[in-house]
């Protein structure tokens, strides 16, 4: 599908949807708990439903039921259940385009009880999984890829663990959620510094709500995961607003020229490391307030900055159209892993902010912009990356003529109603 955006800057009020890193934290907790959890509000992309689709199918549920909550979002009740220990036929999980459900469930699906085998779609089985294959394949465990699948058997033992923490943080992740469930105690030490330590961070933050704790030692390269551990359903639970998404918005907000663009529903002291995006804008130039549940992004006038998005890789895109409408000269670096993303990330972005007319060129980790060029028509290729069509939507509102995106459903993998929201804040795409 494809969509053209027209030139209107965006602006009024707009609750921000739940969070789709806290989502899948919260739906596999919830699975992994032995009594009910209700979720609200609960983000429902594509990537949310892979995630509940397969908690099913591997047998951790006893019941999921989703449905529309009156503020216009989905809640989910799920019953999470006694997986048996009886051995299983081949049990098939597919993740979609989803890494965080790919590399958090093969920790999980090594429970001795049979084979189980990923299905992967895009460029989902291209990404890196060696980081597991060299720490379970010593172990017994079989770990064999061939083109979209992966198959995985064997039963995950506690014990010590060394990973790069260079790599994903979803590694880190998928053992946090398996491990405490083993009977004897882990340690996962990291031999490479922790990239985007804030998603570590948001599920142990997650994992507390259900009672489970692990504990930084040293010079915070050690976990510390006691074993025994059985999730404990909170009753309820919230899950706050995406910062990753409102980027988007509040980018929106300062390159426009109309404005201002409101958001609610957004925690200020949230685990979520792309809350920097206010930092960040603020350091070129942006005029955003905070105040009363609120946070509020005015037309500025924008300056270069050097950025090391280490922490806050998803946030590159659309940092560069804000980057791209500066004055002078930014630069991007920390970057490499988005070459591993849904596209080549740099790259992506690269080629659609230079057919707009930018002045963009791409290093091995990052990007140097130079700002104060003006967007122009031209037709984008979407890659089928959510993040590059979202952040061109963006691009689109300040550019002198009509940017058609091609591919624009590739929004729906985190943000299912992104273009009614866009049209809601007056965005005119068509």
């Amino acid at each position: 599908m494809d969509k053209t955006v027209f030139p209107g800057s965006l602006h009024g009020t707009l609750p921000i949807l739940p969070s789709k890193s806290a989502s899948h934290r919260a739906v596999m907790l919830a699975a992994m708990a032995r009594d009910r959890t209700d979720i609200a509000p609960l983000q429902l992309s594509r990537d949310i439903q892979a995630t509940l689709a397969c908690a099913q199918a591997l047998g951790l549920t006893d019941s999921v039921s989703v449905a529309q909550d009156e503020s216009g979002f989905m809640r989910a009740r799920i019953c999470g259940g006694e997986p048996s220990r009886s051995p299983r036929a081949m049990r098939t999980l597919d993740c979609g385009e989803s890494g965080s459900t790919l590399r958090f469930f093969i920790p999980l699906a090594l429970d001795g009880r049979g084979p189980v085998r990923f299905v992967g779609h895009g460029r989902l089985m291209q990404r890196p999984l060696d980081v597991y294959e060299q720490l379970f394949v010593p172990g017994g465990m079989t770990f064999a890829r061939e083109g979209d699948f992966l198959t995985v058997e064997g039963e995950l033992r506690s014990g010590e663990y060394a990973l790069r923490g260079d790599v994903s943080s979803q590694f880190i992740t998928g053992l946090l959620l398996a491990l405490p469930r083993l009977a004897g105690d882990s340690t996962l030490t990291l031999v490479t510094p922790l990239e985007s330590r804030p998603y570590v961070e948001l599920t142990r933050r997650a994992q507390a709500a259900f009672g489970i704790v692990s504990h930084w030692e040293g010079s915070g390269r050690r976990l510390r995961i006691p074993g025994g551990q059985a999730a404990r359903s909170p009753g309820s639970l919230h899950v706050e607003g995406d910062w990753s998404h409102a980027a988007f918005y509040l980018t929106a907000g300062v390159i426009g020229r109309v404005g201002p663009v409101t958001l609610t529903g957004l925690d200020p002291r949230s685990a979520q490391g792309d809350r920097a995006i206010v930092t960040i804008l603020r350091g070129m130039g942006a005029e955003i307030r905070e105040e009363s549940g609120r946070i509020t992004a005015f037309p500025s006038r924008l300056h270069g900055l050097r950025v090391d998005v280490s922490q806050v890789p998803d946030l590159v895109p659309v940092l560069a159209v804000a980057m791209a409408c500066a004055q002078g000269e930014s630069r991007i670096t920390g970057a490499a892993r988005l070459r591993i993303k849904e596209s080549d990330r740099l790259r992506a972005i690269r080629h659609a902010l230079n057919a707009a007319g930018a002045d963009v060129t791409e290093q091995a980790d990052g990007l140097i912009v130079h700002g104060g060029h003006p967007f122009h028509a031209a037709c984008i290729d979407g890659c089928n990356d959510h993040r590059i069509v979202m952040a061109m939507a963006v691009a689109g509102t300040v550019a002198q003529g009509g940017l058609t995106l091609q591919g624009a459903e590739a929004a729906a993998k985190s943000a299912p109603a992104f273009w009614e929201e866009f049209a809601s804040l007056g965005g005119i795409a068509r």
